[in-house]
């Protein structure tokens, strides 16, 4: 029964199928902000990225997979009268799990809680504003946290819950 169960998630809860779902969800382009940043709030974010190829691949047991999310992130920050361009690239990585529900019709898929090791950063600031916005706060760990704040909540949405339930006969049309 348990190889059976396995196959039924391998074949249905695909990393392909992973890939086309979150694509749909998070679309060609993602935004944030405003957004109070660093220490008291000082400063106010604003980002606008464009969204690559998403990746997927299976995960170690029988209907896990990750997504892989590319970001092109164009940041501002705000702090006072000076705007300070900040260039992210990043890739968020989203591990998901399938397994049969208690009832035996359908297939539930977990997601994993997203956290700053599930983001690859690489942030540049360019001049002395730069320099500052680096020095006056964790400039990474404050798109992480945002990041992880958009991605949860959009994981979170009606329509991401919906695609998290998939009936067994999906099975056999796609067989």
């Amino acid at each position: 029964m348990t190889a059976d169960r396995d196959g039924v998630l391998s074949a249905i809860a695909t990393p392909e199928r992973a890939v086309a779902d979150i694509g749909g969800l998070i679309g060609d382009t993602v935004a944030f902000g405003p957004v109070t940043a660093g220490p008291g709030g000082m400063a106010t974010a604003r980002g606008v990225g464009v969204v690559g190829r998403l990746r997927g691949r299976r995960g170690s047991g029988p209907g896990s997979a990750e997504v892989h999310v590319p970001v092109q992130l164009d940041v501002s920050v705000e702090i006072g009268t000076q705007t300070v361009p900040v260039e992210a690239r990043m890739t968020v990585r989203i591990g998901l799990q399938a397994c049969l529900a208690p009832e035996g019709d359908h297939i539930v898929v977990e997601v994993d809680e997203i956290g700053p090791g599930d983001i690859a950063l690489e942030t540049h600031a360019r001049g002395v504003g730069g320099v500052f916005v680096r020095r006056l706060g964790n400039l990474d760990a404050e798109i992480r946290h945002h990041v992880i704040g958009y991605v949860t909540d959009l994981l979170t949405t009606p329509e991401a819950r919906e695609l998290r339930f998939i009936a067994l006969d999906e099975g056999e049309e796609t067989a």
